[in-house]
């Protein structure tokens, strides 16, 4: 009789089991529903010329974007081409329909030529990675 009761026990186990979706499982749903909810960068501008400056100097400017995506924005590192190219951005995530700004000064010392500075963001958002592009003239002052 103990017998019969251990193995109805088990059987009741195993159906109740099967029909009710496990934790995980219940995550996994939720992670794929979340995946298709990315942020999404729409810049003024992704290209800055500055135009021509003489060697030495420094320029400065802001690349102003909106999240128009359907979830927050988070940049995890800036690259840029060159050390003479140095980025700022905030750390905090950019929740959808709110702006950001990258910050960006490069320093023209010892440079010369047309300049063409690439800034490579990672981010969460649809596009993994983005470029902006800083351009210009440095004259020499002989």
């Amino acid at each position: 009789m103990k017998h019969l009761i251990y193995i109805a026990a088990i059987a009741l186990m195993v159906a109740a089991c099967q029909s009710a979706p496990s934790n995980s499982q219940q995550s996994t749903d939720t992670a794929a529903a979340d995946s298709t909810k990315k942020g999404n960068f729409l810049f003024d501008t992704t290209v800055y010329n500055f135009g021509t400056i003489l060697e030495g100097e420094q320029i400065s400017t802001e690349f102003k974007y909106t999240n128009t995506g359907k979830a927050d924005i988070i940049i995890s590192k800036i690259e840029t081409s060159c050390g003479c190219t140095v980025p700022e951005y905030d750390k905090e995530p950019v929740k959808p329909g709110n702006r950001g700004s990258i910050r960006v000064r490069f320093d023209s010392n010892g440079k010369s030529g047309t300049q063409y500075k690439t800034i490579r963001i990672f981010s969460n958002s649809e596009n993994d990675i983005f470029e902006l592009v800083i351009t210009g003239e440095v004259k020499s002052e002989l």
